[in-house]
C-alpha cells in the first residue's frame, strides 16, 4: 500500500506540473480589461469590447475601448542621462561591464519622462517631457511623425577672399547665432519678447553639433568651388571669382539625425 500511495502521489504531482505548464502556454497571450482573447499577433492587448467586423482600421466598428475603459498609463519617471538606465539601474560595475548584456536586454523599455532640463544642461543630460524608448544603448524620444526632420539655413554672407584658399565657414556657429536671441545677434526680433531662441520641435532647445547632418544642395561654381563640409558643420571652399550675381548663393540644409 505504501508503494501504491507513493506512485499515485508521484503521478498526481507530475500531472499537476504538466497541467500548470500547459496552462501557462495557453495563457501566454493576455488580454487586460475583458475575458476576450487578444489578437493573434498580440502578446498583450488592452480592451474591454470586441471590434465589430470593421471595414477598415479607422472604421468606428474597430474601437476596442468604450467609456468604461481607458488608455495605457506608462510609468512616469525623471530620466537622468541619455546613455544610462538611471534611475532604474545604477551605473556601477555591472553597468560598466554590461554584465549579462544588461543594456541590450532592456531594449524596448518605454517610459513617460517628466524631467525638463534647464538651459545650458550637458547634451547627455538634456530631456524634455514625453515618451522615451531605450534602444539598447540610449534613450530616444518618440516624436510626432509630422515633425520636421530637416530645416534650411537662414540667409547670411560668407567671406570671399581671392588667393587665400581653402577658406572656412562654421555653419553650425552661424545657425547657433541666428537662432539665439542674445547680444551676438542684435537683429533678432520676435512677437514674443521673452523668446530666447528658436528651439527644435521635439527637444525645445538648439540642436547640438552631433545631432545634425549637414548638406549643401547648390552653390554657384562661377564664384566658389571644391566645396566640402565636415561632421561639425564646417564648410571649406575655394574662391574662384568675386563677380557675384543673383545666382551666387549656397543652399544649406541641416538634417536631424
Amino acid at each position: 500500500m505504501k508503494n501504491l500511495k507513493l506512485k499515485i502521489k508521484t503521478t498526481f504531482t507530475l500531472f499537476a506540473i504538466a497541467a500548470c505548464s500547459y496552462s501557462y502556454q495557453v495563457h501566454a497571450q493576455v488580454t487586460v480589461g475583458s475575458n476576450n482573447p487578444p489578437a493573434k499577433a498580440a502578446l498583450l492587448e488592452l480592451k474591454n469590447i470586441e471590434p465589430n467586423d470593421p471595414a477598415s482600421p479607422t472604421d468606428a466598428n474597430n474601437i476596442t475601448v468604450n467609456d468604461k475603459g481607458g488608455g495605457l498609463g506608462l510609468p512616469r519617471v525623471k530620466l537622468v542621462n541619455i546613455n544610462t538606465l538611471q534611475p532604474f539601474i545604477p551605473t556601477g560595475t555591472d553597468w560598466t561591464n554590461n554584465t549579462d548584456k544588461i543594456k541590450e536586454k532592456h531594449a524596448g523599455l518605454m517610459v513617460y519622462n517628466i524631467y525638463v532640463s534647464p538651459d545650458g544642461e550637458d547634451a547627455d543630460k538634456t530631456f524634455s517631457q514625453g515618451i522615451y524608448v531605450w534602444d539598447g544603448a540610449k534613450w530616444k524620444k518618440m516624436i510626432d511623425g509630422t515633425a520636421q526632420r530637416y530645416f534650411y539655413m537662414p540667409s547670411f554672407t560668407i567671406k570671399l577672399v581671392e588667393g587665400n584658399d581653402p577658406q572656412e565657414c562654421d555653419l553650425y556657429a552661424e545657425y547657433k547665432k541666428q537662432f539665439t536671441n542674445d547680444s551676438n545677434n542684435p537683429l533678432f526680433v520676435s512677437s514674443n519678447t521673452g523668446l530666447a531662441r528658436v528651439p527644435s520641435p521635439e527637444k525645445q532647445r538648439l540642436y547640438a553639433k552631433d545631432e545634425l547632418d549637414y548638406a549643401i544642395t547648390y552653390y554657384d561654381k562661377n564664384v566658389i568651388d571644391n566645396v566640402s563640409i565636415n561632421a561639425n558643420g564646417v564648410m571649406k571652399y575655394d574662391v574662384i571669382s568675386l563677380n557675384t550675381n543673383a545666382n551666387s548663393f549656397v543652399n544649406i540644409v541641416f538634417i536631424v539625425k
